[in-house]
């Protein structure tokens, strides 16, 4: 195999980040652990944006909606009787599938309606506007699905952990399952940048109207994608929903859209190792400022959220990987100059 295709500072961090990530069990307690499985549920809900407008450029400021969709739809099944383990797996593969379906038909109405790319950020930002004002209103004796009080503001309390059997997945087993789920989608999307599939998606994001001319239905693709962006997202509700057996009215509001913008924001929207590296970085941040009490805490992201766009366009993923590209590149020809033969490296970017 050629050595230029598996040195590179993108593969580098990437294996020391997942290395890290098996190993921590194993170096800390069950509370450190549980706390750090939010974290790869954060991993797997920017990959359902990183989808959209990493891959084919569809700017999504409503994921939450679907990540809200996937939360609910777990913790009212799971709850119908608590006692009925065997419902926490339908309730996963339902949530799914209903958000999966309820994506599906947004993106049926805005690319088959013809709708302006410019307009989906407004259109997804009311949907999960619009969900969360509604589930907020629904804390009467009346708001009740197969008998299980919404609880409006108040949300959903008690949700049963997933289980299979009699086995349920707390704690450790939690963790191992959520990274595994984050492992096995950022494998699958970095085997996808590089393959029919990922360069159809690249060329509707680079020009749709040239995909259009070599025959490429974009209208379906679209949809497609923007289908299966919501069932990721609704996974990550699943999952958020069985790790904290609370989900509330804002789950499905824009405040976690906005975590899912700006982090592909800084780590570039043509890097996934960088946006799921920066997710972790990222969300740890922001909770180390919340966990210290700083009244300064949304003005110190926002700071840096400018600095960054404005100073490093391409994001900080990218601009890493980029320089360490070059900067291996000139280690091996300085290397094999010394030796006399050719470097078995070069810049790939």
């Amino acid at each position: 195999m050629d050595k230029r295709k598996i040195i590179s500072t993108e593969n580098i961090i990437a294996v020391i980040f997942w290395l890290i990530c098996i190993v921590y069990p194993f170096t800390h307690n069950t509370y450190f652990v549980n706390n750090f499985t939010y974290y790869f549920i954060m991993i797997l809900f920017m990959m359902s944006l990183y989808i959209l407008w990493g891959f084919t450029g569809i700017f999504s400021f409503g994921q939450a909606a679907f990540f809200g969709i996937g939360a609910y739809a777990y913790g009212i099944i799971s709850k119908i009787n608590p006692e009925n383990t065997g419902l926490t797996v339908v309730g996963l593969f339902a949530a799914v599938i209903i958000c999966t379906i309820v994506a599906g038909l947004l993106g049926l109405f805005i690319y088959y309606g013809h709708i302006s790319s410019s307009f989906i950020g407004i259109i997804t930002f009311c949907l999960s506007l619009v969900l969360q004002t509604f589930m907020t209103q629904t804390s009467g004796p009346e708001w009740k699905i197969a008998g299980v009080p919404l609880g409006g503001f108040n949300g959903l309390n008690d949700i049963p952990e997933l289980a299979i059997g009699s086995f349920q997945f707390s704690n450790n087993s939690m963790y191992v399952l959520c990274l595994v789920l984050a492992l096995g989608a950022y494998l699958f999307f970095r085997k996808m940048q590089h393959s029919r599939i990922g360069y159809t998606l690249f060329g509707i994001r680079e020009n749709p109207e040239r995909s259009e001319l070599f025959g490429y239905d974009t209208a379906l693709i679209s949809t497609l994608v923007f289908a299966a962006g919501g069932g990721i997202a609704g996974l990550a509700g699943v999952l958020y929903a069985s790790w904290g057996s609370y989900v509330a009215p804002g789950t499905l509001g824009t405040s976690i859209s906005f975590i899912g913008v700006i982090i592909i924001a800084l780590a570039g929207k043509y890097s996934i190792t960088g946006a799921t590296v920066v997710t972790l970085i990222y969300v740890w941040f922001t909770r180390f400022l919340a966990s210290a009490g700083s009244s300064y805490s949304q003005i110190i992201q926002g700071v840096l959220l400018v600095i960054i766009i404005l100073f490093i366009p391409k994001g900080i993923g990218e601009t890493i990987f980029t320089f360490g590209d070059k900067l291996i590149g000139k280690v091996s020809e300085k290397l094999a100059d010394r030796k006399g033969g050719k470097a078995v490296w070069k810049t790939q970017r």
